[in-house]
């Protein structure tokens, strides 16, 4: 299971071969323009250098780092996996523990209690509800 999608990857990969083409621009107008050859070959010098860099440094991520930021997203799904069930359990042994303190069943649903209307007396609140406040 991959920890990175295939749009990560994606842009992950535009973003860096943008870095390594703004740098290979900087150092070839620092550096390449003392070469004594013409626009065209400078054209195409700068092309090659350009992909040829590129590619290097994306194969050698792609060889050794790559695995290691996989392996450590997957590791860091794996923790928050365990700790959010650890925390499910925890809340759910509250429950229990809150269910048992009111002599209640889980998963029984707890009926309100009910109120016998008084039709004697309008306007008056009968005793029961009055305790079934308190």
């Amino acid at each position: 299971m991959a920890a990175l999608n295939n749009e990560t990857r994606l842009v992950m990969t535009i973003l860096f071969a943008g870095t390594l083409s703004g740098s290979a621009v900087f150092f070839y107008a620092k550096y390449g323009t003392e070469i004594p050859y013409s626009p065209m070959v400078h054209a195409i010098l700068f092309g090659l250098t350009t992909v040829g860099v590129i590619m290097i440094m994306k194969a050698m991520f792609d060889l050794f780092l790559n695995d290691r930021i996989e392996l450590w997203l997957l590791d860091r799904k794996i923790e928050a996996y365990w700790s959010r069930k650890q925390r499910d359990a925890e809340q759910f042994a509250k429950m229990r523990e809150s269910a048992q303190t009111y002599n209640s069943v889980m998963g029984s649903k707890i009926q309100p209690p009910t109120l016998s209307a008084n039709t004697d007396s309008v306007g008056e609140i009968g005793n029961e509800f009055l305790a079934s406040l308190q």
